[in-house]
């Protein structure tokens, strides 16, 4: 059997349990919802999605529209519902991008595993290292791949490529990232930009981290999940709509993205370099403000 088609099978058994589990304790996050507030959480649910498939992450776009909509005011069901309600689009992500780009399994492999790994072993370690000295180090990384990026467009520097896998140091390296990648969760930071960043400059096709950040999150999203909703930390109507307002917006997404050639997608690399270096600037004054 195709090593792809076994990652899609495993990625939509897993899901599918995940969300079948969240179902049978559907009756445990009930809220009331109005017609008002259901519409508001449609199109947060579809907003923020839409943008999660092009890299943008979904979870600081969710949170712009909380406070601007007033919604899922407690803090821990708030958390719970995002991780819960992700769970779907991202699967579809997933399947979508690993049909409609192409990429190495090994690769693909390698990245989520050691991405999965980073978010295991994070947990024994994020107390150690503080979310400024993370921030840090993200931002110099960003800032730096912007000013690449830029030199690039301007062809004063030949950077980026067209391949769909990497071996030897390139695969090691990659492997080394991944894992770091994963860790970042763990310290409240998604790990999207990281992977396109890496990608990037291995000179794989910058389509490539498409497959691998979403197959990554098909399967730790999960994993994030299922406690969250055995301790009943999740707001039941909002993560269904959310759910599935996001799966709509994943199908719209999905087939733009693996259009655009690897020009356009370097410039939508740039806008979310840009956009995340912004909201580690505000974090790290957020962060020293308290």
């Amino acid at each position: 059997m195709n090593q792809l088609l076994i990652i899609k099978i495993f990625v939509i058994v897993l899901v599918c349990s995940t969300f079948t589990y969240f179902l049978l304790n559907f009756k445990y996050g009930q809220e009331q919802l109005t017609l008002k507030a259901k519409l508001q959480t449609v199109v947060s649910g579809f907003v923020a999605n839409f943008f999660d498939t092009f890299g943008i992450g979904s979870f600081s776009s969710y949170f712009a529209l909380r406070n601007l909509f007033g919604l899922l005011p407690d803090n821990k069901r708030y958390n719970g519902t995002l991780v819960v309600q992700a769970t779907l689009p991202t699967m579809l992500q997933s399947v979508l991008f690993l049909q409609l780009v192409k990429i190495d399994s090994l690769t693909l492999i390698v990245s989520c595993v050691a991405i999965a790994l980073g978010g295991v072993v994070s947990g024994y370690f994020v107390k150690y290292v503080t979310k400024n000295a993370i921030y840090n180090v993200m931002l110099i990384t960003f800032v730096i791949t912007a000013i690449i990026l830029i030199l690039s467009k301007m062809n004063m520097l030949n950077v980026g490529g067209e391949l769909s896998q990497v071996r030897g140091i390139e695969l090691i390296v990659l492997a080394v990232v991944m894992f770091l990648a994963g860790c970042l969760p763990a310290f409240g930071v998604g790990y999207y930009s990281i992977v396109l960043v890496v990608i990037f400059l291995l000179g794989l096709s910058p389509a490539v981290a498409y497959p691998i950040m979403t197959t990554a999150s098909a399967v730790q999203m999960p994993m994030t999940a299922v406690p969250m909703i055995k301790n009943r930390q999740f707001y039941s109507l909002s993560a269904i709509i959310m759910a599935v307002t996001g799966c709509l917006a994943v199908l719209v997404a999905a087939p733009i993205i693996s259009k655009i050639d690897a020009t356009m997608l370097k410039w939508i690399l740039l806008v979310v370099l840009v956009y995340n270096i912004w909201m580690l600037i505000k974090a790290k004054l957020e962060l020293k403000a308290t």
